[in-house]
């Protein structure tokens, strides 16, 4: 079994959001889903494409700017870097989805400014009320039974340690008995 889908204590149901029990993550920070402001783009997007792109009004665009939710503004920069594309993005589709001022007040209250932040690098967790990291898809497996491991001896759970010694060795014992490949 995957260890990030390990059951939880029935206690801890309501101490965590489904969500933050399913995929446990060391580093949840969403500073990591920024883009890199400086970084100049192949193809620099013109910002109402992106706008069409994600079925924002170009008054709504420029209407995020002059109320301080963009850290620039669309109408004097006719080429995009990857950190506006991805704030525009970010703060637009919000806004596109039909977030007003007061959902985006209470979303956006705990990210620091410029929100340059990636959608598809993570998510809102609305048990938690925080953006969160989305985990990776496929993780290495050997970091991840690692990190595993840590957690269990940090936790000193005995009981689940002392099965994986028994399922290790039994699988050992199985290899050994396999007869070998022709």
């Amino acid at each position: 079994m995957d260890p990030r889908l390990k059951p939880m204590p029935a206690s801890a149901v309501h101490e965590a959001s489904p969500v933050a029990m399913l995929f446990p993550l060391h580093n949840d920070d969403p500073q990591l889903a920024r883009a890199h402001a400086a970084q100049q783009l192949l193809f620099a997007p013109d910002p109402r494409d992106v706008c069409r792109d994600i079925g924002l009004n170009w008054w709504a665009a420029l209407k995020l700017f002059e109320d301080g939710w963009l850290s620039f503004s669309p109408e004097n920069n006719a080429r995009l870097d990857e950190g506006q594309e991805s704030e525009l993005r970010f703060i637009g589709s919000l806004v596109a989805a039909g977030c007003d001022r007061g959902m985006l007040q209470m979303l956006l209250a705990d990210l620091p400014k410029p929100y340059s932040y990636r959608l598809n690098r993570m998510f809102f967790d609305w048990g938690e009320k925080r953006w969160r990291l989305l985990p990776e898809p496929h993780p290495h497996p050997e970091t991840v039974f690692t990190d595993w491991l840590d957690h269990l001896v940090d936790s000193r759970d005995h009981s689940t340690l002392s099965g994986i010694v028994e399922l290790t060795h039994d699988a050992m014992t199985r290899l050994r008995q396999a007869k070998p490949a022709l």
